[in-house]
């Protein structure tokens, strides 16, 4: 299925000397001598919906997507620290590869995005290019992110009372990191991380999985901890595997949409 090629030459972002790096592409599952590539792919008028040249460095400074993350500084000394105890646990519920994977650095090339954008289109979430649709697979997304496309629903509810304990605690820790002064009743994730990393309690582990859900997975702008996956952490916690894959890529189809529509906002 995967062929590997090692004949070209990557540009260092760093502006040090091209590097050879090894490439890992999906074979087509068509042959390439039974492609017509004289044939011409007409967009119906649905999707015309950006303006033609489409000029990303043209849109308004205010559209831009904060929820990047550029330093995980502190989601590496946390992941270090408890890899030795937990990674067993991690594999088990098959998100040891989608944690790494959060501490890498992903540089955020924003005309590359915007292209991206360009091409999607909200009514079928796929890309429309002008040799026919592609979209992002629940392979994609269990491949290169790491998330289980099996396992149990992300909206099971907790059953085992200790479990639904601990879920209660955790909201009552949530509640209690309330910046009142400020006017907020929500929690941020770099006031929990630091209640928690290092910390030797009981929830420590729970506590990471829900940073880790709250800013790498299920992320928003606010940096705030997400009620929602108090349930999602303590099932992971135990070994249990969850299917994370199909909501992930759920939310990538609605983040592309979401950007896709401001994007023809903002042109007019």
């Amino acid at each position: 299925m995967i062929e590997e090629k090692e004949d070209m030459a990557m540009v260092s972002l760093t502006r040090g000397d091209p590097f050879h790096r090894k490439a890992y592409f999906l074979k087509p599952s068509v042959p390439d001598s039974s492609i017509d590539y004289q044939l011409e792919f007409k967009l119906p008028q649905c999707f015309s919906s950006l303006p033609s040249p489409f000029n990303p460095k043209e849109l308004p400074l205010e559209l831009q997507f904060r929820a990047w993350r550029l330093e995980h500084k502190d989601l590496q000394t946390w992941v270090d620290h408890l890899a030795p105890l937990h990674q067993s646990t991690w594999k088990k519920a098959g998100i040891y590869e989608a944690i790494y994977n959060s501490t890498y650095r992903i540089r955020k090339q924003t005309d590359l995005v915007f292209a991206l954008a360009e091409k999607w289109c909200t009514e079928t979430n796929t890309f429309i290019f002008p040799w026919g649709e592609a979209t992002i697979t629940l392979e994609d997304v269990m491949i290169l992110g790491g998330f289980s496309v099996s396992g149990d629903s992300i909206f099971s509810p907790l059953e085992d009372m200790e479990e639904k304990q601990m879920q209660c605690e955790l909201e009552e820790e949530r509640k209690g990191l309330y910046d009142y002064s400020a006017g907020k009743k929500t929690a941020d994730t770099f006031v929990w991380l630091k209640r928690f990393m290092n910390s030797g309690k009981e929830l420590e582990h729970v506590a990471f999985l829900v940073f880790w859900l709250s800013r790498y997975v299920f992320h928003n702008a606010r940096n705030i901890v997400n009620k929602a996956v108090f349930s999602i952490a303590i099932r992971l916690a135990t070994g249990n595997r969850i299917a994370l894959a199909p909501a992930v890529r759920a939310s990538i189809y609605r983040d592309l949409s979401l950007l896709k529509k401001n994007v023809v906002a903002s042109t007019g």
